[in-house]
C-alpha cells in the first residue's frame, strides 16, 4: 500500500493545456469524490472542475459542486462558480487552493476541505486509498474530443460534514475518487453511464470487492462506443470486462422528485425529469467469469450544464440506491447487497 500511495502522489495531478494549445477553449478537468455512509443515511458528492482556457482571466470557469443526501432530510448543497484563474492549481502534485478551501494529496491520503459560500454544506475529510488505481490515459473519444480517466476505486473516508447547521461525523466509511481530463464540447452527440459499488465493510470472511462500471454512447444510446466493468478484490484489480463482454439496460422511470441545480435550470426547461431509470442492470461474461448488477435508484438529483453551442443544457443525473451484485470471479463466489452511486449523462 505504501508503494501505491507513492504512485498516486505522482500521477494524480493537474493536466492543464499547454500555453497556446489550439484545444485550450474546449479543455475540461475535474476531481470527483463520493462518500457513502449507509449506517447513518449519508451520501456525499464533491466535485471540483475547470473548463475553458484557464490561461486567461474571464475565459474559463472553476466550479465546486458540494452535495449531500440525507435519508432523513433529502438533498442539500449547491454549486459555487469562480473564474478559473482564482484557484491555485499545482501541476507537479495534487494541490488545489481557493481561499480556505483545499484539495491535497499528502501522507498517503487525500485531504479535502471545502465550504460553500452560503455555508449550507461544509466538508472536511481524509480519504486513504485501499486499492490500486486504474489509469485510462488513451484519449478515449467523446464526441469530437477525448477523455482520460484515473480511478481510485476504494478509499477509507473519515471526517465530518456540516449541513443544515448540524455536524455529522463519519469514520472509515466507503469512498470513491476519480480524476478526468481532456477536450470536448458539452452538447455534442454523446452520453455516459457510470457507477461504483463496494462490498459492505462489516461482512467478514467475504470477498472485499469493488466494482466500477463505465459506458460511453450516443446521446440516445443507440450506439455504444466503449464500456468496461473493472473489479477489485481488496487492493488488487482482478478482472476487467470490456466491450462485447458487457451488457447494460435501463428499466422504468424513477418516480420520485428530482431536484435540479442550478435552480435557474427550471426556468429554461420546466418539464419533469424523465431520463432517470427506476432500475439499471449490468451483466458481464467472459468464459467462467461472470457478474450481474441489479441497481435500484432511491434518490436522484440533476445538474444542468450549459452546452458549448449557445442556448441549451446537458443533464448530469446523480443517483444513489441499493444494488445486488452476484457472480463468480476467478472461482470466487460473489453475492452481496450494498449502497451504490450511479451517474447518467445525456
Amino acid at each position: 500500500m505504501e508503494r501505491l500511495r507513492e504512485v498516486l502522489g505522482l500521477i494524480d495531478r493537474a493536466h492543464l493545456p499547454r500555453p497556446g494549445s489550439s484545444q485550450r477553449h474546449n479543455f475540461k478537468e475535474w476531481y470527483h469524490f463520493n462518500v457513502l455512509d449507509p449506517e447513518h443515511g449519508l451520501d456525499i458528492i464533491f466535485n471540483f472542475s475547470l473548463a475553458g482556457d484557464v490561461s486567461r482571466a474571464g475565459a474559463a470557469n472553476a466550479d465546486v459542486i458540494a452535495l449531500c443526501h440525507l435519508a432523513s432530510g433529502g438533498w442539500f448543497g449547491g454549486i459555487d462558480s469562480y473564474d478559473a484563474v482564482a484557484p491555485q492549481v499545482a501541476t507537479d502534485r495534487l494541490l488545489i487552493e481557493l481561499g480556505p478551501n483545499r484539495i491535497t494529496f499528502s501522507d498517503g491520503a487525500y485531504h479535502v476541505t471545502w465550504r460553500l459560500r452560503d455555508e449550507s454544506v461544509a466538508l472536511e475529510a481524509r480519504l486513504s486509498p485501499r486499492a490500486e488505481p486504474m489509469l485510462i490515459w488513451n484519449d478515449a473519444p467523446v464526441g469530437s474530443g477525448n477523455l482520460n480517466w484515473l480511478i481510485v476505486p476504494d478509499l477509507d473516508a473519515s471526517g465530518h460534514l456540516t449541513v443544515a447547521g448540524a455536524t455529522k461525523p463519519f469514520h472509515q466509511v466507503v469512498a470513491y475518487h476519480d480524476h478526468n481530463w481532456g477536450h470536448w464540447k458539452w452538447g455534442e452527440d454523446f452520453g455516459w453511464d457510470w457507477g461504483f459499488a463496494t462490498a459492505p465493510r462489516q461482512i467478514h470472511d467475504a470477498p472485499a470487492l469493488t466494482v466500477v462500471f463505465g459506458r460511453t454512447a450516443s446521446r440516445n444510446r443507440a450506439a455504444i462506443y466503449e464500456q468496461t466493468m473493472a473489479i477489485w478484490n481488496n487492493a488488487e484489480l482482478v478482472k476487467l470486462f470490456t466491450r462485447r463482454q458487457v451488457r447494460a439496460r435501463r428499466e422504468g422511470c424513477y418516480a420520485g422528485d428530482i431536484p435540479r441545480l442550478p435552480g435557474a435550470a427550471r426556468l429554461i426547461d420546466q418539464g419533469r425529469v424523465l431520463n432517470v431509470p427506476a432500475h439499471y442492470y449490468v451483466s458481464a461474461r467472459d468464459d467462467g467469469d461472470w457478474l450481474d448488477i441489479e441497481y435500484r435508484i432511491e434518490s436522484a438529483l440533476q445538474i444542468a450544464v450549459p452546452t458549448d453551442f449557445g442556448f441549451g443544457l446537458v443533464d448530469l443525473n446523480e443517483t444513489f440506491g441499493s444494488t445486488r451484485i452476484r457472480g463468480e470471479i476467478g472461482g470466487l463466489s460473489v453475492d452481496f447487497v450494498t449502497r451504490a452511486c450511479f451517474e447518467f449523462m445525456g
